[in-house]
């Protein structure tokens, strides 16, 4: 089992951070090594070529040296010993002068030594940092040096020759070679102590350039997580940090947006709870004051039959509600069928015309509907189409005062038909224009109009139109009406398979026709 100081370790070792700096060091590290490792391997040889060629060039200074000392001093080479003399004098100074630390002059017939001398100036040259460079092979100048003697000296001269051949052998060049590996191998130490370190403080900067962003953004993170839903990514100058804040900062944008949403609807749901039991109470109270007062049989056959009357509006109202919140189950459930066939658009339209007349008529209201002379064949689910034009009809009626006018349009065009439904009401106020397709939104206008709406007839309008693939808008300007526009294309997009509802009765009652009367109740228009 890991010690805690094991795991303290390595946890330590997986930061970025920790990473970035280890890796940068190495980097340097491995650099400098390598580094080293070619000076190591090349340095030297060519250090110790220049002093081969140094010492051949010493050895050539020698011979030539040689060669003029015995020309000027003649009188000194008729004596062995002089002579010696001479060229021992001559290879001392030549070792002093080109720095080697041996010369050395053999008789080339016998073998014999001529002359052996170093440098004399070798503790001048230890201070200069020069030193005898033994690992540079010993160099023989090449062909020697051959002296004219005043008679032959056999066996150091050739039979009945004059001439003395030499040899000239230099080594032991001084060099700053181990000086300068010296010198190079401290200033690499130094050099990669420094490179090191540097490495290391650039590791770290770079590293906090880059954590310092991500901190901010896990700290922010942490934040929003806490339910803190203003809090925002800020630029951190690292594009590729930015993106992932900009991604993170949409993120939290539509977080915010969803929950706002979520609120919203909650606050309209409760709103339209209590509404719904409201509505739903009303017609419960009629029918049980209805039920009491026939069980105690105190009340006439006028009286009775006004309370049929009102009973039969109640239980309408009552159909209209559990309807309503029928179909908002399947739009939100994703089951809301529809049957889709191709047929003439005129005749829904035409349906909802006469099934509202008479509202019409009761409300003052002139109802019109002009549609084309020529069939507009489409594929649509009638009972919808009708659902969909008896809201919009129905909200207009309701929201028009007597003696207005609310007409019905349909234009065809080679993409789509066009329904238009037209009113002469107040209007909406433009502030609550893009809120009026949503559920349970009513509006803020007051009174009986508001009172019997439910939020849900406009958004299951626009259910059924997207459904189609069409679209929905509406333009209004107060006190002068309000007209709504449905497109529904030619082509339509797909829908899904209708399925087959648990309620036998329900799919019976979604392929009745309804009565303009039924929609009254439903209207939702803001106005």
């Amino acid at each position: 089992m890991p010690s805690p100081r094991t795991d303290v370790t390595a946890g330590f070792l997986r930061r970025l951070d920790v990473r970035l700096v280890l890796s940068l060091a190495s980097v340097a590290l491995v650099a400098l090594m390598v580094a080293g490792l070619v000076l190591s391997q090349i340095l030297p040889g060519y250090l110790e070529e220049q002093a081969a060629s140094q010492l051949r060039s010493a050895a050539g200074g020698v011979g030539l040296l040689v060669k003029l000392r015995t020309e000027d001093q003649p009188v000194a080479l008729g004596n062995r010993i002089d002579r010696e003399a001479l060229l021992q004098k001559t290879a001392q100074d030549a070792a002093s002068v080109f720095n080697v630390g041996s010369v050395v002059i053999l008789n080339t017939l016998d073998g014999s030594q001529a002359a052996s001398a170093g440098t004399e100036f070798a503790a001048q040259l230890h201070d200069q940092g020069l030193s005898p460079d033994s690992r540079v092979p010993s160099y023989e100048l090449v062909g020697g040096v051959d002296i004219q003697l005043p008679a032959p000296e056999p066996p150091l001269t050739p039979p009945g020759s004059t001439d003395l051949p030499l040899r000239v052998i230099v080594s032991k060049p001084y060099t700053t070679v181990t000086a300068t590996l010296e010198r190079l191998t401290g200033t690499l130490v130094v050099v990669g102590v420094i490179s090191l370190a540097l490495s290391v403080l650039l590791g770290f900067l770079a590293a906090r350039q880059l954590t310092g962003p991500i901190s901010r953004l896990r700290r922010v993170s942490g934040r929003l997580a806490q339910g803190h839903l203003e809090e925002r990514v800020p630029p951190s100058g690292v594009v590729e940090i930015d993106q992932l804040g900009s991604q993170f900062n949409v993120m939290a944008d539509r977080l915010s947006e969803s929950l706002r949403l979520l609120e919203a609807d909650r606050d309209r749901l409760r709103e339209f709870v209590a509404d719904v039991s409201h509505e739903l109470r009303t017609p419960i109270a009629a029918l049980r004051t209805f039920t009491e007062l026939q069980r105690e049989g105190a009340i006439d056959e006028a009286t009775r039959q006004e309370f049929l009357a009102r009973s039969s509006e109640q239980l309408r109202r009552l159909e209209w509600l559990s309807t309503n919140l029928l179909d908002l189950s399947r739009i939100e459930a994703g089951i809301f069928p529809l049957d889709v066939r191709e047929g003439d658009l005129r005749e829904p339209i035409r349906a909802v015309v006469e099934a509202f007349a008479e509202v019409a008529d009761q409300r003052q209201v002139t109802l019109t509907s002009a549609v084309p002379s020529e069939p507009v064949i489409l594929r649509f689910d009638r009972e919808r189409v009708v659902q969909l034009v008896n809201n919009l009809v129905g909200n207009a009626l309701k929201f028009t005062q007597p003696g207005g006018e609310v007409a019905i349009g349909v234009a065809d065009a080679p993409e789509a038909a066009e329904i238009t439904v037209r009113d002469s009401g107040p209007g909406i106020p433009e502030s609550e224009l893009p809120r009026i397709f949503e559920r349970f939104y009513r509006g803020t206008n007051v009174g009986e109009a508001r009172a019997s709406g439910s939020g849900l007839g406009l958004a299951i309008a626009r259910s059924i139109v997207e459904m189609h693939g069409g679209d929905i808008g509406v333009a209004s300007v107060l006190g002068k009406g309000t007209v709504f526009t449905v497109t529904l294309p030619h082509i339509a997009q797909p829908v899904p398979e209708p399925q087959l509802d648990a309620d036998p009765s329900a799919r019976r009652n979604r392929h009745r026709p309804r009565r303009g009367a039924e929609s009254e109740p439903g209207s939702d228009r803001a106005t």
